[in-house]
């Protein structure tokens, strides 16, 4: 499906609303994304 799967960088909270979030932390997060692997459950 071509669908990448990426986790967000350290800066935002787990379960935080990224509603409340400034840019400068949001776009760090987004920048510093990594891939997360497909691994067999």
């Amino acid at each position: 499906l071509g669908i990448r799967v990426t986790q967000l960088a350290m800066g935002l909270p787990v379960g935080g609303d990224l509603e409340y979030a400034d840019e400068v932390t949001l776009g760090r997060a987004l920048v510093g994304r990594r891939e997360v692997a497909d691994e067999p459950r």
